[in-house]
């Protein structure tokens, strides 16, 4: 692969065109898959500016690619049934996404559903190992972000990096997960601008300006930008602010769920302030191959923790007893009831805020660790999709073709419809709410721990949750060496498996 650092810049300017994009990108309302045209009809739809992909103009597959994706999907990406388009700029935009791959490749897209999200993933594997038994049946496996690594370990996917067509140095293909998922020199699964999913599963700190303003009337909403802007924004200033920030709404003398907080969370989310502070479960040693990271027993993780349990549990401006389905901290913010929260960015263009009309919202990045941390790290939620093709698959370079153009195309047309219409619009008062959201996009980081997660036993996220759930930071270093000897060989199981491929 080539280099970092122009990967990094083309993402970079990206970000700077894309709400040119929105404007941009044009329909192609005919979902015919054949024409006579090939250079009018493979060739991106751009403007001056625009970033292309460079398939072919005479590329046809004149075949068809078959998807095996999960159905259970969180948000639309795949595909969007004509009698569920509900007007949805971006249910429409990935309507039109795969006409345009379809005309311009001449290939058939396929797609045939499974359940496999997170409590249905042996479901998923099983199908994917199945058709690879019985001799194929599918090009394509599109998965929960949990499913790929066992995929990869079991040898159903192949090395990305073997075929041609797809250009990782492309802006559609995130350098941090490509970067962190090639293990032993080999790729075996992608996302990006591909998956709708990937932009709606970022962390973010949700803010109630209303509220803010009414806490801090020596301050203003700028004052927040501010912070982020020149680094300030950490957790020790997060909790600053909700110092005295609490009130016994419904007057029963008790705190609990149905009173107003500094912040509000559940333990779900609780993994984005580990990725946030820039600390890693498994690292990539010299070789390419992994190892369990130094962090998870480190002074500044134990810090971490005692910070957490103390601002959750001691200061009394917090609530973070809920969860998703139960005393939400999602609904509790969409009624105005917290200043702060954290969770997936989708909740601005979700069902949840789709009605609140009576507090104004924005968003900031997750919160850096202290002041000298250089840059603000944006954890990905798992319920995201990650790509892969199969070791049967009939034609692999046809498959690797649809899928650049899938994510080309999907650069173009979706994620402007997705980050311009659905998510910056629906929250942002002026310039400051569209540069906190590319600030939160340009720093994801895709941390091998929570892609491994399922082969790991989930080692690498639910220990640090039920701590602080928990309240016992005072017991992460004898449970982390408990824990490290069974890592440790997970790990080597995995590289051994990986290395095999």
């Amino acid at each position: 692969m080539k280099r970092t650092a122009k990967i990094i810049a083309m993402l970079l300017s990206a970000i700077m065109l894309i709400a040119a994009f929105a404007a941009c990108a044009k329909p192609d309302n005919n979902g015919d898959t054949t024409t006579t045209d090939a250079a009018a009809t493979n060739a991106p739809e751009t403007t001056s500016g625009e970033i292309q992909d460079d398939l072919p103009e005479s590329l046809k597959i004149n075949d068809s690619v078959t998807f095996l994706y999960w159905e259970d999907v969180e948000r639309p990406e795949f595909f969007v049934e004509e009698s569920k388009d509900d007007g949805n700029i971006v249910n429409t935009r990935i309507t039109e996404r795969n006409q345009k791959v379809q005309k311009r490749l001449g290939v058939e897209l396929k797609w045939i559903g499974t359940k496999g999200n997170y409590s249905n993933q042996k479901n998923f594997v099983e199908t994917a190992n199945n058709s690879v038994v019985s001799g194929g049946g599918y090009d394509v496996f599109c998965g929960y972000s949990m499913t790929a690594a066992t995929l990869a370990m079991n040898g159903l996917t192949q090395n990305l990096l073997d075929l041609k067509y797809i250009n990782f140095e492309k802006p559609w293909w995130p350098a941090s997960l490509t970067e962190s998922a090639t293990v032993n020199g080999k790729l075996y699964f992608t996302s990006g601008d591909i998956s709708t999913n990937m932009l709606y599963m970022m962390y973010a700190t949700f803010f109630n300006k209303n509220m803010f303003v009414e806490e801090h009337p020596d301050m203003s909403i700028s004052d927040l930008y501010t912070f982020v802007k020149d680094g300030s924004w950490t957790i020790d200033k997060m909790i600053e602010l909700c110092r005295n920030v609490y009130k016994d709404e419904n007057a029963n003398g008790i705190a609990d769920y149905e009173d107003r907080y500094g912040f509000e969370t559940i333990d779900l989310h609780f993994d984005c302030f580990y990725i946030g502070s820039d600390l890693n479960f498994l690292v990539k040693n010299a070789d390419g191959s992994l190892a369990v990271s130094d962090d998870i027993g480190s002074e500044k993780t134990i810090a971490l923790l005692e910070k957490l349990c103390g601002f959750f549990y001691d200061s009394g401006f917090a609530y973070t007893k809920g969860t998703t389905s139960k005393e939400s901290s999602a609904v509790a913010f969409s009624q105005g009831r917290m200043m702060f929260t954290v969770d997936r960015v989708y909740l601005a263009s979700g069902n949840t805020m789709k009605d609140v009309s009576d507090f104004k919202y924005g968003m900031l990045p997750v919160p850096k660790y202290n002041e000298e941390q250089s840059d603000y790290r944006t954890c990905m939620a798992f319920p995201y999709t990650l790509y892969s093709i199969s070791v049967k698959a009939k034609d692999a370079d046809a498959a690797a073709a649809t899928l650049e153009c899938l994510a080309s195309e999907g650069y173009r047309r979706v994620t402007p419809a997705l980050f311009e219409q659905s998510m910056k619009t629906r929250y942002s008062d002026d310039v400051d709410d569209s540069l906190m959201y590319d600030t939160i996009r340009r720093a994801v980081v895709i941390d091998l721990g929570r892609t491994f997660a399922t082969p790991l036993k989930n080692m690498s996220c639910d220990p640090f949750r039920r701590t602080v759930r928990e309240n016992t930071a005072a017991g992460w270093k004898r449970q982390v060496t408990q824990m490290v000897p069974l890592l440790n060989s997970i790990v080597k199981e995995i590289n051994t498996s990986m290395a095999g491929r």
